[in-house]
């Protein structure tokens, strides 16, 4: 794994499927590049989900892969407020951002994840590993 990317993995709320005013910022800055997905667990934390990577799980998080080599810096900036990572959040944060190897296309892809930072082992699963999945079902 490298220690930068130009692609991003989203798996919740930054999805196409939503329409908040992050997801809209992300479709109009990036290119879509096609679904993908990495071995973990999706945690139903409420109202969004977090994703813990896992290099041996037979479990897989499913999501989003975003070519964002034009406006990297600019995008992981503002998705780095929304998902409340950096110094001038309180430590320790929520979600940490991080590169974890996705598939996609039949392609591995070091991708940029914001991952769940947190314990754990309370969190409900998502069995399917897909938010828009489960909340299609949930309705």
């Amino acid at each position: 794994m490298s220690d930068t990317s130009t692609f991003l993995f989203v798996y919740g709320t930054l999805r196409p499927t939503f329409d908040n005013a992050f997801s809209q910022y992300l479709r109009q800055r990036a290119h879509y590049m096609g679904d993908g997905w990495f071995p973990g667990q999706l945690l139903d934390l409420g109202s969004y989900p977090g994703a813990v990577y896992d290099r041996s799980s037979t479990a897989t998080v499913r999501g989003t892969v975003y070519d964002i080599r034009k406006n990297s810096e600019t995008v992981l900036t503002y998705l780095d407020y929304y998902e409340g990572v950096g110094s001038e959040f309180e430590s320790p944060t929520e979600y940490v951002r991080a590169i974890v190897p996705v598939r996609c296309k039949g392609t591995l892809i070091d991708c940029w994840v914001y991952l769940y930072n947190h314990p754990s082992d309370d969190k409900p699963l998502i069995e399917s590993g897909d938010y828009s999945h489960f909340l299609n079902q949930s309705r």
